[in-house]
């Protein structure tokens, strides 16, 4: 992805290196899932998703758990909440530790730094990664400032500029849906078939409203290293190669390669879920993961979802995007409206998802690890999310 050009412990060509600044308490978010519709989008989230993959984690638990990929080489699989949290890459170098992405709260980030000290390594987090701009990956960023180390956040120019213009207004809109998120819970809890759903509401609900009385007083931080294309952190223990490929899940999309260890983290740009186009570049995605997928890497650690041997699940994902821009492009040529071809573009009907079980792989990463109270969304309803944003956002270049 970039190749080692320096002795020291990082080297940046093409980049630019900026400073933290603080900008208002009560501001940062919106973007848990990607979408840029506010109240609508993130209400599905905590709701109509969280049937999917929002079980509350026990109180004391850990949120994420750890998994060894390779020798010095980590992989933190959150857990599911009602206010999603990412994964996380952990890099263990000679000295010091980097972290890819940092979830939805400054309290999660916490969190994993406290896991990581218990089970992993007591040596300090010099860097921490954003992989892209969404809220669930970047919104812990504070937490590393309050660790008393000295610790510079890396990412590509563009999702700086992205948090920069639209991360304070996401937060907000995200707190003001609080309370229609809660009342929706509130009215399920009280049609609740059994104790067991009840109970799993009122903590749906208990943790939306710790993550508004939290988000509303809230430091943003910043990265404080951008890059262009590529930036490398040389270390004796192994290197690591950040490179940018090309808009996909957002315009700023970072990659992190290990080559020593044969690992990839990929941030959202490649997961185990349905792809979240809201703020995608459906035509060009698969493009940018045709470079990546040139790597050959052992340990795939992506963004949402349990990690992967090879590149399988990434091929299938690009698969699927491409897929549905042949189809909505062809829809939109024949006059078809956006109902339409939600009805036309079903689960069956997608070579896709049929092709190496994709749909059922979907499926099962979707409901691992949740509460069964009764019939789940269909896969169609997130399959219909893809189709319209595929369809807003067919032309974005």
């Amino acid at each position: 992805m970039c190749q080692s050009n320096a002795s020291h412990a990082h080297t940046h060509p093409r980049n630019h290196v900026t400073h933290t600044h603080e900008t208002s308490r009560r501001d940062f978010l919106r973007l848990l899932t990607g979408s840029t519709l506010a109240g609508a989008s993130v209400l599905e989230l905590a709701v109509h998703r969280a049937a999917w993959a929002s079980a509350a984690a026990p109180t004391g638990a850990n949120l994420f758990t750890i998994h060894k990929a390779a020798e010095g080489v980590y992989f933190a699989q959150a857990h599911p909440r009602a206010v999603i949290n990412c994964n996380a890459a952990i890099f263990v170098r000679s000295k010091d530790v980097v972290v890819v992405d940092s979830h939805s709260l400054p309290s999660s980030a916490a969190a994993l730094l406290a896991q990581i000290r218990r089970e992993v390594t007591p040596k300090p987090v010099r860097y921490l990664i954003n992989t892209h701009f969404h809220a669930d990956h970047t919104q812990g960023n504070h937490a590393y400032k309050l660790t008393g180390n000295q610790v510079d956040i890396i990412t590509t120019t563009p999702t700086k500029q992205l948090l920069e213009s639209l991360a304070v207004a996401r937060l907000n809109q995200s707190i003001d849906a609080v309370p229609q998120q809660i009342e929706v819970l509130r009215k399920r809890s009280e049609a609740a078939a059994s104790a067991a759903e009840k109970a799993f509401c009122a903590d749906q609900i208990r943790q939306l409203r710790e993550y508004r009385a939290e988000m509303k007083n809230f430091t943003l931080d910043l990265p404080t290293i951008t890059f262009d294309e590529t930036y490398q952190l040389a270390d004796p223990a192994f290197d690591l190669h950040l490179s940018f490929h090309g808009r996909a899940h957002t315009s700023g999309d970072l990659f992190t390669w290990c080559p020593q260890r044969s690992a990839l983290a990929t941030g959202d740009a490649s997961h185990c879920f349905l792809p979240n186009i809201a703020d995608g570049y459906p035509r060009l995605w698969p493009k940018t993961i045709d470079q990546v997928a040139q790597i050959r890497f052992n340990h795939f650690l992506g963004g949402h979802g349990p990690m992967q041997p090879d590149n399988s699940v990434m091929l299938n994902q690009r698969n699927f995007i491409e897929e549905l821009v042949e189809k909505v492009e062809a829809g939109k040529k024949a006059g078809r409206s956006l109902d339409e071809m939600k009805q036309l573009l079903t689960v069956a009907s997608l070579r896709s998802l049929q092709s190496n079980n994709y749909a059922d792989f979907l499926v099962r990463n979707l409901t691992e690890g949740t509460p069964n109270f009764g019939p789940r969304p269909a896969l169609q309803n997130d399959v219909n999310d893809c189709i319209r944003d595929t369809y807003n956002n067919l032309d974005r270049s």
